[in-house]
């Protein structure tokens, strides 16, 4: 039986991971976007042949990380993995930041590989949590329900990106984009916390259980 998109409830962590990508997408897609305006005409020395030697550098970095990052933390708990994810959203927003105060080349590739780094660490862990509690035969329509979410904020983002950059300018873009991508940390910290109040009930429940049987034996 065919069940139309948003008829169910999705997992918690998938809900999180959905909500928080498109949060991360949508605030890369706004200023990344135009980051070769923006090392063309605020960058010293900078031009369309820096953007693309910088985005390369990026690349490379967040491949190498990734692939670290994939073998190292494969076998960590849920916990430590939301952990890492977190910690690499984080770097994204700190690089995001660089770039609000960057105006020479060398701080414009530090901050682009940075951005790596953080994308790195965070993109087969979060992955791999959103792969694994995919609802049974539901997989596809729920990887639909993610492409189509992250894309319609990127498609809407780039837009905003670029009215926000023409009229406030790039400073002000790179700072909104860093706080916005900080938001994506907000639905891995929920999960995180009901997963965890959830343990301390069940420990407590648990306790009063063995206490009510110790009264019983006694």
């Amino acid at each position: 039986m065919l069940v139309p998109p948003f008829h169910y409830q999705l997992n918690k962590l998938v809900r999180s991971y959905i909500a928080s990508e498109v949060l991360i997408w949508s605030a890369w897609n706004s200023a990344m976007s135009i980051i070769a305006v923006f090392a063309t005409n605020k960058i010293k020395g900078g031009d369309v042949a820096i953007a693309a030697t910088a985005l390369s550098v990026h690349l490379m970095v967040r491949m190498g990380v990734e692939l670290f990052a994939g073998k190292v933390l494969s076998n960590t708990n849920e916990t430590k993995k939301l952990a890492v994810v977190i910690a690499g959203i984080f770097l994204i927003s700190i690089a995001f930041i660089g770039f609000s105060f960057t105006r020479s080349t060398a701080p414009f590739f530090l901050f682009y590989a940075l951005a790596g780094v953080g994308l790195g660490i965070a993109a087969p862990l979060k992955n791999s949590l959103f792969a694994t509690h995919l609802d049974k035969n539901r997989e596809a329509m729920e990887w639909g329900i993610y492409d189509a979410l992250t894309f319609m904020g990127m498609a809407a983002s780039s837009a905003i990106g670029g009215v926000i950059a023409k009229t406030y300018g790039f400073q002000i873009l790179f700072l909104v984009a860093a706080v916005v991508n900080l938001g994506g940390i907000l639905p891995y910290y929920l999960y995180a916390k009901r997963r965890l109040d959830k343990l301390i009930h069940k420990d407590k429940d648990q306790m009063i259980i063995e206490n009510l049987n110790e009264l019983e034996e006694a």
